[in-house]
C-alpha cells in the first residue's frame, strides 16, 4: 500500500504541476480554448492535485483510520473526476479525452481495493 500511496502522489505531483505551469497544453488535445482567465480555474484544480498529493504522500504510514480516510478522500475525487472526463467525452472532447477516463477508473479501482485491504491493517 505505501508504494502505492506513493505513485498516486507523485501522479498528483505531476499532473498538478502541468496543470498550474502548463494548462493550454495540458488541454490542448481537447481543443478547449484556454484564455487567461480560463488558465486560472486550471491551475486552480493543479494547486488541488499539489495539495492532494502531500496529502497523500504524508499518509504512507498512517495508522488504519488515517489510510481509510486518505484512500476513500481520493477514491471519491476518482469518481467525480470520472464523470467530468465523461462529460468532456460527451461535450465533443472526443477521444481526446479516453486517457483521462482510464487514468481515473485504474486510480479508482486501485485506491478502492487499497481501501478494502485497510482492514487488515493494525487499529
Amino acid at each position: 500500500m505505501r508504494i502505492f500511496l506513493s505513485i498516486a502522489a507523485v501522479l498528483a505531483w505531476l499532473f498538478g504541476a502541468m496543470l498550474l505551469l502548463a494548462p493550454g497544453p495540458f488541454y490542448a488535445p481537447t481543443g478547449l480554448a484556454m484564455p487567461p482567465m480560463v488558465a486560472t480555474v486550471a491551475q486552480a484544480h493543479g494547486a488541488t492535485l499539489v495539495g492532494l498529493g502531500v496529502i497523500t504522500w504524508m499518509a504512507r504510514g498512517a495508522n488504519r483510520q488515517g489510510l481509510r480516510a486518505v484512500l476513500t478522500g481520493n477514491l471519491v475525487v476518482q469518481i467525480l473526476s470520472l464523470g467530468v472526463a465523461i462529460q468532456t467525452v460527451m461535450l465533443g472532447a472526443g477521444a481526446s479525452a479516453t486517457p483521462s477516463i482510464l487514468v481515473h477508473v485504474v486510480l479508482g479501482v486501485l485506491f478502492l481495493y487499497f481501501l478494502l485491504q485497510t482492514k487488515k491493517v493494525p487499529a
